[in-house]
């Protein structure tokens, strides 16, 4: 999810240059699915943000992009002070979990991450990377130790940390019903949108992408994290040519939707990382 509602302009030196950023430009609109997405709503106001020691929430992804569909699943929990978490910060695990025949969920063995996360996150300000003190991340068994120098220095997981949104138009609709393991939820239900626009100067004209994102999201204070029972995304990415007629084709419209389902949610959090 990649931060909307800004506008840039970009002048290349060379043809090849101005191809390739053009490229880059119009594939943008297709992003791979990042474990932090039960975060993006964090700088929100109207969303409920709060953070309990012991909570924990396992969440269902699906995206479809491109014709293609895929889904996931991830548990987030706050750790006690047992854990590590103390006055300063919490400690927070983000788990891919896998389902077994029964549809019992359980975390993916030596894979995630565990986040020293500040308590100023509450405030709302900066982006999430701002708030991580530090990460240990495991893949394959194997745990690496990130510092939070070392995590704006990384691309790949800094750019995962900026996964936020802030929408330019909130409009509130009619309260839902939401049923989370057995238990109903009168959840609030808004839509937020935002918009980004960025150009590329081409010698063939000015290449204009317009991506639009809305988010619908169904929240209950009572709620883990940020009191999601439910959220979809849908963004559209539409191109244009001031000047058609060319070489170059405008690409056709790109469109991803995903869908966030709280599934199940509890309390007596435990690490499951470095056990």
């Amino acid at each position: 999810m990649r931060p909307t509602g800004r506008r840039s302009s970009t002048r290349a030196g060379g043809a090849a240059r101005a191809i390739t950023l053009a490229v880059l430009l119009v594939t943008s609109g297709v992003r791979p699915v990042r474990a932090l997405d039960v975060f993006t709503l964090w700088r929100q106001p109207n969303v409920p943000l709060r953070l309990t020691e012991g909570d924990w929430a396992d969440y269902r992804f699906q995206v479809t992009a491109g014709g293609k569909q895929e889904q996931s699943l991830t548990r987030v929990a706050c750790l006690d002070r047992a854990a590590g978490t103390d006055d300063q910060a919490w400690v927070v695990e983000v788990l891919p979990l896998s389902e077994e025949p029964g549809g019992r969920l359980v975390p993916v063995p030596g894979e995630g991450l565990q986040l020293r996360l500040s308590r100023k996150v509450l405030t709302r300000t900066g982006n999430l990377l701002d708030h991580v003190l530090g990460a240990r991340q495991w893949t394959g068994g194997r745990v690496t130790e990130m510092s939070a120098t070392q995590l704006r220095e990384d691309p790949l997981v800094a750019d995962s940390f900026r996964e936020d949104f802030l929408a330019a138009v909130v409009t509130a609709g009619q309260a839902t019903t939401r049923v989370v393991g057995g238990v109903q939820y009168l959840c609030d239900q808004s839509v937020m949108a935002a918009a980004d626009t960025q150009t590329v100067s081409l010698p063939a004209g000015n290449l204009r992408q317009v991506t639009t994102r809305e988010l619908t999201a169904a929240t209950n204070p009572d709620l883990p994290f940020l009191g999601l029972a439910y959220a979809t995304e849908r963004v559209r990415a539409d191109s244009s040519l001031d000047r058609p007629g060319g070489r170059l084709r405008p690409p056709p419209a790109r469109v991803r939707v995903e869908i966030m389902e709280l599934v199940a949610h509890g309390r007596g959090a435990r690490p499951v990382l470095g056990r």
